[in-house]
């Protein structure tokens, strides 16, 4: 029960919650980055260099260590290799592996927040009012506050929340922007998985206290009892029918009109080690489908108030990887 971790850079967490899940069935994790000197690299069983994901050899390059590792299950981890890998699955199916990822149709219309808004409201989701350039209606009927962003940004760059008398100002600063309301109200971010027959199985809420670069290096879990519960099970039955598939991660706003869903990531987020940490055992899940084992649904049950804080961990080698 191999295990192929993609752009590994930094996510020596994941890779050890996957060697977690791996070891017992026999199996290793191989890791893999263009940088020789990716800090996963040096905690994985093996560690192989490939090449950047817009190079015309990747998947050639993947296939090939899926093939030489007997890889059973392929995890990426960088928003810019989701689409490439889910328009390629079925050639990785074709040796055994599956890749960790929703369907092609969901990574497309994750991948630009446009899309993800018409599609979840169509589903009957609360979501923040959304226009694009060219939809703008009179200045006059918008909401005093926005909040731009591209449609395919991640990490938070090139993001801005504006009074609306500086909206053409700022819409210059923004590659292929979208113009959304600016939500009031604490954000949360959501841990989640569904199984591959769109069932949601399980969600961890929890609260960014501090990031980096975008990333989560405090935070901690929230209860979901009242409504946001009720309202993470419809969010994830939505994604589910809509094609979401294994871990995926949610942005959300607990505004004073309901909690109001503002994007999703389908992937392992960044500060996943803690849904992990609370019950979130979503790489051992993962084998279990593969091995054939349904998995049961576990709403609701995860450690509350859990906090994490990570501190940064050196390594030191003569050697880089290559």
């Amino acid at each position: 029960m191999n295990v192929l971790l993609t752009s590994a850079g930094r996510r020596t967490s994941l890779l050890k919650a996957l060697r977690e899940a791996a070891r017992p069935l026999g199996g290793k994790v191989i890791a893999a980055d263009l940088d020789p000197l990716a800090p996963a690299l040096f905690l994985a069983d093996a560690s192989e260099r490939v090449p950047r994901v817009k190079d015309s050899s990747y998947i050639p390059t993947l296939l090939d260590l899926v093939k030489r590792y007997n890889v059973r299950l392929l995890v990426p981890t960088i928003d810019t290799e989701l689409q490439v890998l889910a328009d390629n699955q079925a050639q990785f199916a074709e040796l055994g592996c599956r890749v960790h990822i929703s369907t092609p149709e969901f990574v497309g219309l994750t991948g630009d927040k446009w899309l993800t808004m018409r599609a979840f409201k169509k589903e009957g989701v609360s979501v923040p009012e959304s226009w694009l350039p060219e939809t703008l209606p009179d200045e006059k009927t918008l909401p005093e506050r926005l909040f731009l962003k591209p449609r395919d940004g991640s990490a938070s760059m090139h993001t801005y929340g504006i009074h609306k008398e500086d909206l053409q100002s700022t819409l210059s600063r923004v590659p292929n922007p979208i113009i959304q309301e600016e939500v009031q109200g604490p954000e949360i971010t959501i841990d989640a998985f569904i199984a591959q027959d769109g069932r949601p199985i399980h969600f961890v809420p929890r609260k960014r206290i501090r990031t980096l670069g975008g990333e989560s290096i405090q935070g901690v879990t929230l209860a979901s009892d009242n409504d946001l519960g009720a309202w993470l099970t419809e969010v994830l039955a939505a994604a589910g029918r809509l094609g979401a598939r294994g871990a995926i991660t949610l942005q959300a706003f607990d505004s004073p009109n309901g909690y109001r869903l503002s994007e999703i990531n389908p992937r392992f987020g960044g500060g996943y080690p803690l849904g992990y940490a609370a019950g979130g055992q979503y790489p051992q899940w993962l084998l279990q489908e593969l091995e054939g084992q349904a998995v049961p649904e576990r709403l609701g049950q995860y450690q509350v108030g859990l906090y994490m804080t990570r501190a940064n961990d050196e390594i030191f080698t003569q050697q880089p990887k290559w």
